[in-house]
């Protein structure tokens, strides 16, 4: 009896070891973003994880936050560089807080065309960008899209003047808050999710955003006018903690990146086929949208044209980057 006994609990302490090991071997990356769970981003993100998961033979473990859980953009950004958390995907202004340079993707009219844009993010100067996050101990892996930006108010959009004396939100960019001083706007920050309550109550007359944002977030629920005008490109950054990725082992760190890759062409084909859904949400909503003729788009570009003197003055290397994109 003893030595059955003795067998059984043998058989027992091995099975206690192997899951031990197994636990001890699985790396559990935290995933965090700042969209809401009907968003494609959300959505490229549950794919992110079934990639990496089932990559790794469930070495990797993913659990993915939405919509801020993990903490506002900036935060999540000190975070991950701390090591806090091990992977996000926020907008890059966001990330500008760690390394400025990052400012340059939310210059207005940088690029005139998505395919001029998607050429420049994810080739050469995509990755010099993220070249310059590897001293702030994290890891560039890819470039999600929210779209271009279109323009919100409670008063009508049409011309540069229009925005004398408004108050606007802004993301936490300088060179955001710049372009709505050339406009002689009063920038306002606030944050994206606080964003529709700043609306309701008057706190701001208007904003500026993605289609995908307008709607998912029902900023048309608080806005009157809506004004096409595609002058500048919302881009995510997927980024990942330095020290956690040079842990792992080269096969690893392969699935990781191509990963990344994947659901990044997956994001914005998902925004692609939204896009129209989103426009028609916004008008059934009230919204009156109009759109920038190439006479009112040169007004506002000529008068956004202060902006780049500012970026090239206060931004470390901002002359060379925009030299890179033959700006």
């Amino acid at each position: 009896m003893d030595k059955i006994i003795r067998s059984i609990l043998c058989a027992v302490c091995v099975m206690m070891f192997a899951c031990t090991a197994v636990s001890a071997k699985t790396i559990k990356i935290r995933f965090g973003h700042d969209q809401i769970e009907t968003s494609p981003h959300h959505k490229a993100a549950l794919y992110l994880k079934k990639l990496i998961e089932e990559g790794s033979n469930g070495d990797i473990e993913v659990t993915v936050y939405p919509n801020q859980l993990l903490g506002s953009g900036i935060q999540m950004v000190e975070m991950v560089q701390a090591g806090a958390i091990e992977m996000i995907a926020v907008p890059t202004s966001k990330i500008q807080v760690i390394s400025p340079i990052f400012q340059i993707l939310d210059l207005p009219f940088l690029f005139p065309s998505k395919e001029e844009l998607y050429n420049e993010i994810y080739g050469d100067f995509g990755k010099a960008l993220f070249a310059t996050l590897k001293n702030n101990n994290v890891v560039g892996l890819t470039y999600w899209g929210m779209g271009f930006k279109q323009l919100t108010g409670n008063f009508p959009i049409h011309q540069p003047s229009d925005y004398k004396g408004k108050k606007i939100r802004v993301m936490p960019s300088p060179v955001i808050r710049e372009q709505f001083k050339a406009l002689g706007a009063s920038p306002v920050p606030v944050d994206f999710h606080e964003l529709y309550n700043a609306l309701q109550q008057g706190v701001v007359d208007g904003q500026e955003n993605p289609l995908v944002g307008i709607a998912t977030m029902k900023l048309y629920e608080v806005q009157k006018y809506m004004t096409l005008s595609n002058h500048a490109f919302l881009a995510y950054g997927m980024v990942i903690n330095k020290n956690l990725m040079d842990r792992l082992t080269a096969d690893q760190q392969k699935l990781i990146k191509d990963s990344a890759k994947k659901s990044a062409s997956y994001q914005l084909d998902l925004l692609e086929k939204r896009d129209q859904d989103f426009l028609d949400t916004i008008k059934a909503g009230g919204v009156e949208v109009s759109e920038l003729s190439s006479e009112q788009s040169a007004q506002f570009q000529n008068a956004m044209t202060p902006v780049y003197t500012w970026f090239t003055k206060n931004v470390k290397n901002g002359r060379k980057y925009l030299e890179m994109i033959g700006k």
